[in-house]
C-alpha cells in the first residue's frame, strides 16, 4: 500500500478500482468550520469518525454526526461543511470515492425483480454495521500508524461489505445500480469545479457523460477555448492565488496545482502574468516585482 499525502491533514489510499481519502481538519476555531463546493465525477460513501458533516444541497440542509455513513451520488452539486466541537479537536472523516465500474462490480451478480421501480435519492444515510465499522477500523490503524494494508484485501472486503448490506435491503441495490449508471454532468459545473483532475482529455469527456468529440464540441461552446488550454488557464490563475499567500512555496504550489516539472510551470506562469512565479511577493494585496 502507497499512502499518499495530498495536502496538510489529507491522505489517500489507492486500491485498483476506488480510491480512499482520510481528512482530519483542525485548522479553524471550534464553531467555525470549512465550507467547500463540489460537484464530484464519482458516487462515494463517507464515514464520519469525528465532528459533523453538513451537506447544502437543493435548499435543504442534511446533517451528519458521529458515526454516520453517507452515500452520495455522483454529479451532486452541493456545499459542504465540518464542524467540531472544543473536545473534539478537529473533524475527522473516511471517504470511499467509487467510480461506475466498481459499483457495477458490487451488484454484479444481485437478481433485480422486473419492473422496478427508480428512486433517484442523491443523499442517503446508510445504516451501519459490523463490517463496515471493522473495515474503518483497520483503515484508521493503516493511516494514523502509517502500516502496510493489503489493498487488494481492502477493495474485497468493501464489496462484500456492500453486498452484505444490499443483500438485506433491495432498494440499496436498486439505488447502487441508479449511481451506477452513465450521467451527463453539466459542463460549465463539472469543468470549474474539477479542473485539477489528474486525467486524459478522454477519461475526462467520459466522465462529464459524454464522448470525446461531444465534449470538446460543447466546450468549445461553453468556454470559447479549446479543453487543454483553458484547463492550464484554470490551473495557473489558482497558482496566482496561491502564490500571494506569505506561507506558500513556489515548489508546494506547482505540486498544489497538477505541475510536475517546475520549470514548466515558471516557463507557462511567466507567458500567463509576464513574471516569475520565484519573483513575486504579496504587497497590499497586489503582485509586485522585487
Amino acid at each position: 500500500m502507497e499512502l499518499k499525502d495530498l495536502k496538510k491533514g489529507y491522505k489517500l489510499i489507492e486500491c485498483e478500482n476506488l480510491e480512499i481519502a482520510a481528512s482530519c481538519e483542525a485548522h479553524f476555531d471550534e464553531g467555525e468550520c470549512t465550507v467547500n463546493e463540489y460537484y464530484q465525477p464519482f458516487s462515494f460513501l463517507s464515514y464520519v469518525e469525528q465532528g459533523v458533516v453538513e451537506i447544502e444541497f437543493n435548499d435543504k440542509l442534511y446533517q451528519y454526526s458521529k458515526g454516520s455513513f453517507i452515500l452520495i451520488r455522483k454529479h451532486l452539486h452541493a456545499k459542504v461543511s465540518k464542524r467540531f466541537t472544543k473536545e473534539e479537536g478537529q473533524a475527522k472523516t473516511y471517504t470511499f470515492i467509487m467510480p461506475d465500474k466498481f459499483l457495477r462490480n458490487v451488484i454484479a451478480n444481485f437478481k433485480f425483480e422486473k419492473d422496478l421501480q427508480p428512486i433517484g435519492e442523491r443523499i442517503l444515510e446508510l445504516a451501519p454495521t459490523q463490517r463496515l465499522h471493522n473495515i474503518i477500523t483497520n483503515i484508521k490503524t493503516a493511516v494514523d500508524n502509517k502500516q502496510y494494508i493489503d489493498t487488494i484485501e481492502l477493495e474485497a472486503n468493501i464489496v462484500q461489505s456492500l453486498r452484505a448490506i444490499i443483500d438485506s435491503n433491495h432498494k440499496l441495490a436498486i439505488l447502487f445500480k441508479e449511481f451506477s449508471l452513465a450521467e451527463r454532468a453539466d459542463l460549465y459545473l463539472f469543468m470549474n469545479l474539477n479542473f485539477m483532475l489528474k486525467t486524459s482529455l478522454k477519461e475526462l469527456a467520459e466522465l462529464s457523460g459524454r464522448s470525446l468529440s461531444t465534449f470538446e464540441r460543447e466546450f468549445k461552446l461553453i468556454f470559447n477555448e479549446t479543453p487543454h488550454k483553458w484547463i492550464l488557464k484554470k490551473r495557473l490563475q489558482l497558482a496566482h492565488t496561491l502564490l500571494i499567500q506569505a506561507n506558500n512555496l513556489v515548489s508546494d504550489v506547482c505540486l498544489q496545482t497538477g505541475f510536475e516539472d517546475i520549470g514548466h510551470f515558471s516557463k507557462a506562469f511567466k507567458k500567463e502574468f509576464g513574471i516569475n512565479p520565484s519573483t513575486l511577493k504579496q504587497s497590499d494585496g497586489k503582485l509586485v516585482k522585487l
